[in-house]
């Protein structure tokens, strides 16, 4: 896998979406929203220290659940003290945020608080110091950008849309026929190997570089297990070899442990951010009423521009309309652009799905 030397930045009310690309090919989805905490440094206080795992407990004032951080007794923390920290890694269902202390920060004033919330872009750039081309769909977003990168340039139109609807489906298509069905638990994602019509030998070397290309397209992090097309003996430990050689070029760390006594393929990558589907979807593939919320928008600020003088409107399912209450930030953001307010309409016979652009007028 080559390392990434371009960014698109598709901006949106309530989030923003990244592609990163190889030669303009997109090789990494990543969805942002502000109530994502990687990267952001907080002053928080140490609740409980666990001897047993060396590690503190710290509330952050943010999130559902206290941040986890490493080497307390060489830290010399305990119960009640007060600590700057950076959020590592975002919380991962029962498990908070992990931690690592931040030093450079005051650990005066009032705890807990947030200190710095740097921007995504700005964290893609430090991880990806290759790029060589940033594009951006929105002129408020293009200074921004050119604060952080001088040379990104404007491109009306640009949207991830079609990656996404790809990234985020359980079936990947290969190209012999064969298919992938991927499927994210609570404990780890599961991958199944189809042969369908192809032979299974070729079905498998097609899913090894596969499996590769969505494990990083997806963001997908912790544990993978892989249960690819039965074969002669020995099939799986040699499909575990040549997964573990294309994922070693990933820039997020890779490792194949093997093969289980099940026979299947044990890999676990590491987690630096939640993925697509978590970030956007409530079960499997389907999208979470906070994610057609902000499509909704989406879409009324496009129609907005395309119709200008046009009094719009919103309709949608009523789980719609109360998620849309849940992010007054990208609705403000809205009516300022809009320069007025929007009409949101709560429609009981609609499908969730089912979001309307309507004329007010």
């Amino acid at each position: 896998m080559a390392a990434a030397d371009g960014i698109l930045w598709c901006w949106g009310p309530g989030d923003s979406r990244f592609g990163l690309t190889v030669a303009g090919q997109v090789v990494e989805l990543f969805v942002h929203r502000p109530t994502e905490l990687a990267g952001c440094v907080f002053r928080g206080r140490v609740i409980r220290v666990e001897a047993a795992l060396d590690a503190a407990f710290v509330d952050l004032g943010a999130g559902d659940r206290p941040g986890f951080l490493g080497g307390a007794k060489a830290l010399g923390l305990s119960e009640g003290m007060t600590v700057a920290v950076r959020v590592k890694t975002e919380s991962a269902g029962a498990k908070g945020p992990k931690l690592v202390p931040a030093p450079e920060f005051p650990f005066q004033g009032p705890v807990p608080a947030l200190l710095e919330r740097p921007h995504p872009l700005a964290l893609l750039l430090a991880r990806h110091p290759g790029i060589a081309e940033l594009r951006v769909s929105d002129p408020a977003a293009l200074a921004e950008a050119r604060a952080l990168f001088p040379a990104a340039r404007l491109e009306r139109g640009l949207s991830l849309d079609e990656e996404l609807e790809a990234a985020l489906a359980p079936v990947v298509p290969l190209a012999c026929g064969g298919r992938l069905v991927m499927e994210p638990t609570a404990a780890l994602t599961a991958v199944d190997v189809d042969s369908g019509p192809a032979k299974p030998a070729e079905a498998n070397r097609q899913a090894v570089a596969e499996i590769a290309r969505q494990l990083r397209l997806r963001g997908i992090g912790g544990q993978v297990v892989v249960d690819f097309v039965s074969g002669p003996k020995g099939t799986p430990y040699k499909l575990a070899e040549a997964l573990k050689r294309v994922v070693a070029t990933d820039p997020t760390p890779t490792h194949v442990f093997g093969v289980s006594k099940l026979g299947l393929v044990e890999v676990v990558r590491e987690r630096l951010r939640p993925s697509l589907a978590e970030v956007m979807c409530r079960r499997a593939s389907e999208p979470t009423a906070e994610t057609l919320a902000l499509a909704g928008l989406r879409r009324l600020l496009a129609e907005a521009e395309a119709r200008p003088g046009a009094r719009l409107g919103l309709v949608a399912a009523p789980e719609v309309v109360a998620a849309l209450s849940r992010l007054p930030d990208a609705m403000a953001e809205v009516e300022r652009r809009l320069g007025r307010g929007v009409g949101i309409r709560a429609d009981a016979c609609r499908t969730r799905d089912d979001v309307l652009i309507e004329d007010l007028r």
